[in-house]
């Protein structure tokens, strides 16, 4: 390699974390306080402000015997809520871009950062599109703690792991390295419930194949006891007992089952540009193992077809629309209220409900005609459409391909691992779609190491295809951030607005407060998380943090 494109390589690299980061940070920086975010910003169920160090300890013990283990995310909630919000905005951001680098670590296993900018830039859009409820998780601060914050510890924590296997790390008997992977393990397994399961299960195995195989070193064994320690630590809390109690009532096993069905059936949904550039990846190594036999490979057309091109003026669309108020389904919503569903108008939620979903379906026919007018011309520019794909199915089967690719039994294990991760929420009472983070986690190594494989790369890097994945990366990305960016800019100044005329009202001694109902619903495929005051999370953390009575939103 020449030093030109080394320099090169290294310039990209650096851009691209950056990049990740300045996104992250402008987001951090316009999410208010919100929700959950009111309740830990107080000495746990004592109505105090945390005002102190020891205030945040005093507070993770009483949450830990009155809520829940997760001991390590809310001490570090509890630090930064009183640290104050830019450095908890910096550190988030920073963290975020962190996770993308280590899932590009893992993928590889390796630890070389600077020569495949192009895989990392995929990893960062992979990640920010993938990640369910993604201002929820990565953004919101209750949120990012426990799923973000928890999913770094784990990542590094498993990093020498898979190093070791992989024959990347040579680190022997180090009892320094020994003792700080025990108490990193400890973090990572008093992280979040399934992940820590996981994290424990494999720090353990992995040290029992080292065993077995005459390799074992004291650092892989005190890890797996260190995740040991802190699973149990997380498990045992009694506050989880206390929460478990309240929200199991009445949940049989059957609704255990349905929130599986539930729970990947979302996160499925959120991975379907994964799912999309795998089908082509899988599709590419087919056809490289019958020689190029397999498929036609041509070119896609220089022009639309008249199908692609109606679908793109839509697109124009349905972004205007977007932009300017939702104006083509609060049309179609009034159509339907006034000529449909007139009895929708007896009820203010069957209304609200209607309306959310009309504004959140402008969202997904965005992203649909987006991922449609990508990966339709990039499935015929690879050979990978009609006849052409039908025969490469019939000349070699999947096992077939995995054979011929052995490097493809690592991220099957990967997704494997993440099947496991989500299965064990069945002993959960609820199963959130956010708490899918890490087992997304799992799938993006996965996926970037197979589109680090030399055939996959080579022919989604070059030709119309390679045009074809970075113009769409470009648009699809440009406009889910400038979407996230521009709401939660809106929603942070409605926002202070409301905070001042509470703060006023407080220092007035008023008890009870009145607002209108925020009327921005948009929320950029889940990039913006924010719930009205009359959420009861909400309203019951900002009575107690302000000291008044009752906030109503009519």
């Amino acid at each position: 390699m020449s030093l030109p494109e080394k320099n090169f390589n290294r310039i990209m690299t650096a851009a691209t974390i950056i990049f990740i980061f300045a996104v992250m940070f402008a987001l951090n920086h316009e999410m208010p306080l919100h929700r959950d975010d009111y309740d830990y910003s107080m000495i746990w169920k004592t109505g105090e402000h945390i005002n102190s160090l020891s205030d945040v300890f005093d507070s993770t013990y009483r949450h830990y015997f009155l809520h829940g283990g997760r001991a390590v995310t809310v001490f570090c909630l509890g630090l930064f809520l009183w640290l104050g919000k830019l450095p908890f905005d910096v550190v988030n951001a920073g963290l975020f871009a962190l996770l993308v680098v280590l899932i590009y670590f893992h993928a590889r296993r390796s630890l070389k950062l600077f020569d495949e900018p192009g895989i990392l830039a995929a990893t960062g859009i992979l990640a920010w599109l993938s990640f369910p409820h993604f201002g929820e998780v990565a953004i919101w601060k209750s949120g990012s703690t426990v799923y973000l914050w928890s999913g770094v510890i784990a990542a590094i924590f498993l990093l020498p792991y898979n190093l070791k296997l992989s024959g990347a790390l040579k680190i022997g008997d180090s009892k320094i390295f020994a003792a700080g992977m025990f108490l990193f393990g400890i973090l990572a397994g008093c992280s979040v419930e399934n992940l820590g399961l996981t994290v424990t299960l494999v720090s353990s195995g992995i040290s029992i194949y080292f065993f077995n195989k005459n390799k074992f070193h004291l650092w892989t064994g005190a890890g797996a006891f260190g995740a040991l320690i802190g699973l149990i630590v997380l498990i045992a809390a009694p506050g989880n007992y206390v929460r478990y109690d309240d929200q199991s009532a009445g949940k049989g096993i059957l609704i255990h089952i349905g929130n599986q069905f539930a729970g990947n059936g979302e996160m499925l949904l959120y991975l379907l540009p994964v799912i999309l550039i795998l089908f082509c990846a899988v599709g590419i190594l087919k056809s490289h193992a019958l020689g190029n036999a397999g498929t036609k490979n041509f070119d896609a057309p220089k022009n639309f077809s008249t199908g692609n091109k109606i679908l793109a003026v839509l697109l124009a669309i349905f972004i205007f629309s977007y932009f300017n108020d939702g104006m083509i389904t609060g049309a179609i919503k009034n159509f339907f209220i006034d000529n449909v569903f007139p009895a929708l108008k007896v009820s203010v939620k069957a209304t609200e409900r209607f309306d959310n979903f009309m504004t959140k379906s402008e969202e997904f026919i965005i992203y649909f005609l987006i991922l449609f007018l990508i990966f339709a011309p990039l499935r015929k520019s690879l050979g990978l459409a009609g006849k052409n794909l039908k025969s490469l199915n019939e000349k070699i089967s999947l096992a077939q391909t995995i054979k011929k690719f052995p490097e493809l039994r690592y991220p099957i294990f990967l997704f494997a691992l993440a099947i496991f991760n989500n299965f064990v929420m069945i002993v959960a009472p609820t199963f959130p779609a956010r708490s899918t983070f890490s087992s997304v986690i799992m799938i993006l190594a996965g996926a970037v190491a197979i589109l680090r494989l030399a055939p996959v790369r080579k022919k989604l890097s070059e030709g119309v295809a390679g045009k074809i994945l970075k113009c769409g990366a470009i648009v699809i990305g440009g406009f889910t951030i400038i979407s996230a960016l521009v709401i939660t800019n809106t929603l942070r100044h409605e926002n202070d607005l409301r905070i001042e005329k509470i703060q006023a009202a407080a220092n007035a001694g008023e008890k009870n407060l009145t607002f209108p109902p925020i009327e921005l619903k948009n929320r950029a495929l889940r990039h913006v998380f924010f719930v009205d005051f009359d959420n009861g999370v909400t309203k019951d953390g900002l009575c107690e943090f302000y000291g008044i009575k009752n906030i109503e939103v009519k």
